[in-house]
């Protein structure tokens, strides 16, 4: 059990007796299991093999080379080659099977080899989705972009098979044909139609449905259509949702013969247009008209994952009116005395919301690069809060005089400008180097920007002191960033769900500007440091 919902299964299956087994005919009866009747002896690539159904499946079926790409140390280290490596006949000590502990895309976009399985069955955690913290979940396995990369990295008839729950009103795996088709089209196939096989677990009556997605990079043909027929024919519990020899009446079919996601999308309940890494929420599926008719959507099983957008937007609301109720109703009731300079303190709020913008949406464009959450995570705020708390210091000395305060502010403007369109496809050409190096490209990138991102705020509360020395203005100050900073994390998360990474940046690099244009609120004096 992982993130007390999701699970993975250790088969205690020997394979030399996997022929005629009870374990052949429960193992071969599920959808993935049709990409093994296709390609018995194929090289395989399994990103999140867990426990090892499929690479039990893969290795029973004939493949003499399976690699797995776990992104759990603990599963792949701990349970698998330690404490449970009898229970599964030691399946990932095999001389054919090697695992890697990395994320599954990083592996995938550097390596050199090719294969003719690229396989993810399930491969999710709703722990953090389920919290409405898509910005930090790992969901960029479904871009169009990581699709490509897997297209690249297959042979000339290799196939993508990934596997995704479905439901009666099918999305996920209907979203995977609509993710695929948009990476062959960028690969330069004009029909997509005849390259793919979609398969289920019985029919759609219900949720929780696995639905497995073969998507080929050639066209299938007409052996390997007769190949699947047999294997439906063995195991009668599957069924064919769409093959292009047999085209079926329903979601899958009208979508893969409109080869337009985006027009499908226009006229389907959900959204399932091709996600991207600038947008990389693939189980968020739910329209915005549907996701505010809250009894239409409580009885399907995804709810939980995009209940977790309207916990956000309550989240905000319960902010914005904590702040009025707590920080701007009783200062414009004391301002009517003490005539506090709204502009000022609207610029720390301005600073705040930047600063808290774009850290966020730096740590997802981090997440490929580095190769794992906890890794950008733990690098993007380390860098910026130390740099940041360089340049606050720095700040005493080059920017003494409020006069100068426009000149971190343009270049951080600038910074951000250039880092909107330069940086996701700066991080894309130098993820194949190594860990270390990318630390070190990490640190260029970040530490220049934490530097000037730390002088705006100690900057201002000099000004405003020296500009309103016998009150409280800085304790009010300091109240208003913190509070921006609070609905700035949430407002990060909503931008980016809806608009995408690079409009989180630009709304961060919008508040900077805004704070240029405030700081003129402040005494044009000299700051003492």
């Amino acid at each position: 059990m992982i993130d007390a919902d999701a699970n993975t299964y250790i088969m205690n299956a020997d394979i030399s007796r996997w022929q005629g087994s009870g374990w052949q005919n429960n193992l071969m009866s599920a959808p993935p299991a049709v990409v093994n009747a296709l390609r018995p002896h194929g090289d395989y690539a399994i990103i999140g093999p867990g426990g090892g159904v499929d690479v039990l499946r893969a290795v029973a079926n004939g493949s003499h080379s399976v690699t797995g790409v776990e992104i759990n140390p603990i599963i792949a280290n701990t349970i698998m080659r330690d404490r449970y490596a009898d229970y599964a006949y030691h399946l990932y000590e095999r001389p054919d099977v090697h695992l890697h502990v990395a994320d599954g895309r990083s592996f995938i976009r550097n390596a050199r080899e090719s294969f003719d399985v690229v396989q993810m069955t399930l491969v999710d955690t709703w722990a953090s989705t389920a919290a409405g913290a898509f910005a930090l979940s790992e969901n960029s396995l479904y871009t169009t972009q990581a699709f490509r990369e897997y297209f690249e990295h297959l042979k000339p008839d290799g196939i993508i098979a990934v596997t995704r729950w479905e439901f009666r009103e099918p999305r996920e795996a209907l979203r995977v044909v609509s993710v695929a088709m948009e990476g062959l089209h960028q690969l330069g196939v004009t029909d997509a139609s005849q390259h793919f096989i979609v398969v289920s677990d019985g029919d759609l009556d219900e949720d929780g449905i696995p639905v497995a997605v073969l998507a080929k990079k050639s066209a299938f043909t007409p052996e390997e259509e007769a190949t699947v027929t047999q294997h439906l024919r063995d195991y009668e519990d599957l069924r064919l949702l769409y093959s292009p020899f047999e085209p079926k009446p329903n979601a899958f079919s009208r979508l893969i013969q409109s080869n337009d996601p985006e027009a499908f999308t226009r006229t389907y309940e959900y959204n399932v247009t091709p996600v991207t890494d600038n947008k990389p929420f693939f189980f968020f599926t739910v329209k915005l008209a549907r996701l505010l008719n809250l009894n239409s959507n409580s009885s399907a099983m995804d709810w939980k994952v995009n209940l977790g957008v309207a916990v956000l937007g309550m989240l905000l609301i319960i902010s914005i009116v904590a702040v009025i109720a707590f920080l701007v109703l009783p200062l414009a009731v004391r301002d009517r005395t003490a005539h506090h300079n709204a502009g000022a303190l609207l610029y720390f709020i301005a600073v705040g919301l930047g600063y808290i913008l774009v850290e966020i949406s730096l740590i997802q464009r981090f997440v490929l690069f580095l190769g794992h959450p906890t890794y950008a995570l733990t690098v993007v705020v380390f860098l910026m809060l130390l740099s940041s708390g360089i340049g606050s210091l720095a700040s005493r000395r080059w920017c003494a005089d409020v006069h100068r305060l426009w000149l971190p502010l343009c270049a951080i403007i600038f910074a951000l400008v250039i880092y909107t369109g330069v940086l996701p496809l700066l991080l894309g050409r130098l993820v194949g180097a190594p860990f270390f190096a990318k630390l070190i490209i990490s640190g260029i990138v970040l530490v220049p920007l934490g530097f000037v991102m730390g002088m705006p705020f100690p900057t201002g509360l000099r000004g405003l002191a020296s500009a309103r020395p016998d009150d409280n203005s800085i304790e009010w100050a300091w109240a208003m960033n913190a509070a921006s900073s609070v609905l700035g994390s949430v407002l990060a998360i909503v931008v980016a769900i809806q608009f995408g990474l690079n409009a989180t940046l630009a709304c961060g690099a919008a508040a900077y500007f805004l704070a240029l244009l405030l700081r003129r609120q402040f005494r044009p004096s000299q700051v003492r440091a």
